[in-house]
């Protein structure tokens, strides 16, 4: 029967019409297809992934559909991340620049069957067999036994606006978990940065297009190109799986094994786990079929952990933007696999609890608000983890506190125990201001530069730096810039150079075009710098000012004259700017008398007196009084009060004494 038959035709789109539906139907919480396509989605995977559990081993078939969306430039050589190779041994660049410690593990201690590696066998492209040719590189360094990035030469050129189909088959052997990949004992998976995963093609900011395909280092992270995925993955039948995307299919192939299916949209890298002990609690917010993948001995907490996740869909969903996404899993790991816990991935979040966590102790919560803000800057925005980490870590950050502390309130967010307050932006603000050096390096350092202070600058410097430009623009204007950000640069890698330009352009077309200063000089200072800013108030005087009095000339004659003393009292006030940075802060002053005056500095000067005349004198100075520079690295000068004079007192406690001492007598007559 020929196989264009009109009968056969319609019976065939019958049957994928009904075979749709009833996958549909069986994962209807969970709609694997999002409304509309958010991204170019350049690069499309299909993976066929087989585990054998007794060799820690995986052997696939990949197939990817990749389009240069350059509208110049041909691509002669697809680069790829081949990052299980950074655990194949103490050569590779991650390894080399750990220094001796790895998450706590010594690599002298760790035995053969512990490390890991991939391997590309073949790779096709038009029936052409491209491996011959292929060889690792070293975009990054001189190190030439690093193998974390591989260059595959093509046969045929990719024309701009043109597509390969790259046919591929590779082998790996899963590391004992290093850097949250990997297994642990017989059962435990974590599967990420686990497959031959192409770079970005990307225009450079001089204009050149390149490849953009980091060697895997200690202090970066991920960069990927957005696309579908459409993964299938055979394993142990008894294995309960999570991934990213939505489950679409579960197949028990009777031999022990199944395979499960599933579908991702517009992401830029696709993570799973498996283990025979999960248990498994299914939620929804809204559109979003919530999977939490929790062990056993944790499930008590589930309410907790899919709690703090609604309550971040929801904040971020009004102060951001919309999460478009169908689906999140969040594996919240056995004591076991805790190494694969903190960490974040497309619609794939994973979390770190104990059986015991009292509710007062919220670091449960704000780790979920944590992994789960970074789908939208890691995720959505994508802005590149490795060159400029600090446009995801510390966005997030402050992101994450502004969740706990809309959840909780402001007093306590973060811990409330016996008493003992913490709120998440202190907390925050203290791992920046606490720092040995907090000087030791700027914000805009890439991944591989950072030697010091990374978690204290590019965490939370930078959301230190955010509040500090919400307390300085305000803050429902502040979040209408982070909206319009977000709704302008979703699904588009954009660099600092862009988040700054896109500030400025806001602010000029603002009603307060001045919040931050000089909007250049304010970046320059705080992302590109490394002065601190210390505002402090050092002392304040005042006097009757004399008018008039001395000697005058008058009808030729010297006469002396008596002057006047000025009933209203001249305050001096001394303010220090004992950091680098300068920036506009305002100075409040507290009469006598209760009533209060606030003038404005440009805070340049290293020294500067401002001077008040009053009927009452100034008893009290503050600068910054509405704690808008949250990055001042001293709040304890920010303030200054006059002792109070000591003779009243002693007045009054004579007086105390002297009828305490008659009361305590005239009781003695009783006696």
């Amino acid at each position: 029967m020929s196989s264009k038959n009109p009968y056969l035709v319609l019976m065939r789109i019958a049957g994928s019409i009904i075979l749709s539906l009833w996958a549909f139907c069986l994962f209807a919480d969970c709609n694997p297809y999002l409304k509309e396509a958010n991204s170019q989605r350049l690069a499309n995977y299909k993976i066929d992934v087989v585990l054998d559990n007794a060799t820690k081993c995986l052997e696939a078939e990949q197939q990817l559909i990749w389009i240069n969306h350059s509208p110049t430039d041909t691509v002669f050589a697809l680069r790829f991340y081949m990052y299980q190779n950074a655990f194949k041994n103490t050569e590779s660049t991650f390894m080399k620049s750990a220094e001796g410690d790895v998450f706590g593990d010594d690599p002298y201690h760790r035995p053969l069957e512990d490390w890991g590696w991939i391997d590309v066998l073949s790779a096709i492209q038009d029936g052409n067999e491209l491996m011959g040719a292929a060889k690792y590189v070293h975009p990054d360094d001189d190190n030439y036994d690093d193998q974390t990035v591989l260059e595959i030469p093509l046969f045929s050129p990719i024309l701009p606006n043109d597509t390969i189909v790259l046919d591929m088959l590779w082998a790996e052997k899963i590391p004992k978990i290093f850097a949250r990949s990997g297994y642990e004992r017989e059962e435990f998976y974590n599967m990420v940065h686990w497959f031959p995963q192409v770079g970005v093609w990307e225009q450079s900011p001089e204009g050149n297009w390149r490849w953009n395909c980091h060697q895997f280092h200690r202090r970066t992270e991920f960069f990927g190109e957005f696309g579908v995925y459409d993964v299938n993955i055979r394993l142990p039948e008894n294995f309960q799986v999570g991934a990213s995307g939505c489950e679409v299919g579960n197949v028990d192939h009777g031999d022990g094994t199944k395979t499960v299916s599933y579908h991702c949209e517009d992401v830029i890298d696709f993570a799973w786990c498996a283990y025979p002990h999960f248990d498994v609690v299914e939620d929804q917010w809204e559109h979003v079929y919530i999977k939490l993948m929790v062990a056993p001995e944790h499930k008590h907490l589930s309410d907790r952990l899919i709690g703090a996740a609604k309550h971040s869909l929801s904040y971020m969903a009004e102060n951001v933007g919309e999460y478009p996404y169908t689906s999140l899993t969040i594996l919240d790991p056995p004591m076991l696999g805790l190494k694969s816990g903190f960490m974040e991935y497309p619609t794939y979040i994973t979390g770190g609890s104990f059986a015991i966590f009292p509710k007062g102790v919220r670091t449960l919560e704000s780790l979920i608000a944590h992994e789960f803000c970074h789908q939208y800057f890691m995720g959505m925005v994508a802005t590149n983890e490795k060159e400029e980490p600090w446009l995801d870590e510390g966005f997030v950050t402050y992101h994450e506190d502004k969740i706990m502390e809309s959840m909780y309130g402001k007093d306590g967010s973060l811990f409330n125990i016996l008493g003992y307050k913490v709120n998440n932006s202190s907390f925050s603000r203290h791992e920046y201001v606490s720092l040995d050096n907090p000087s030791c390096g700027r914000i805009s350092r890439t991944g591989w530069e950072i030697i010091d202070g990374f978690k204290g600058i590019t965490y939370s410097k930078t959301a230190t730096l955010l509040r500090t430009m919400e307390g300085m623009m305000g803050e429902e204007e502040f979040i209408n810039w982070m909206k319009s950000y977000f709704a302008d640069y979703s699904f588009s890698h954009p660099r600092g150079t862009q988040m700054i330009n896109h500030i400025k352009d806001y602010l000029a077309n603002s009603s307060n075009p001045d919040a931050l200063g000089n909007p250049d000089d304010f970046f320059n200072q705080l992302v590109h710098g490394v002065d601190v800013l210390d505002y402090s108030v050092n002392g304040i005087s005042y006097y009757n000012q004399t008018t008039g009095r001395g000697i005058k000339d008058i009808n030729d004659r010297k006469e002396f004259s008596e002057g006047t003393k000025q009933s209203k009292i001249t305050s001096k006030v001394q303010v220090y700017r004992i950091g680098g940075v300068v920036l506009p802060v305002d100075l409040k002053v507290i009469y006598e008398d209760c009533s209060e005056e606030i003038v404005k500095w440009d805070g340049k000067e290293n020294t500067k007196y401002f001077t008040f005349v009053n009927d009452s004198p100034v008893i009290t100075a503050v600068i910054d009084p509405d704690f808008k520079l949250y990055l001042d690295i001293n709040l304890n000068n920010n303030s200054f009060t006059v002792a109070p004079k000591k003779t009243p007192s002693l007045k009054i406690g004579s007086k105390m004494l002297y009828w305490v001492h008659n009361l305590v007598q005239s009781f003695g007559i009783f006696i």
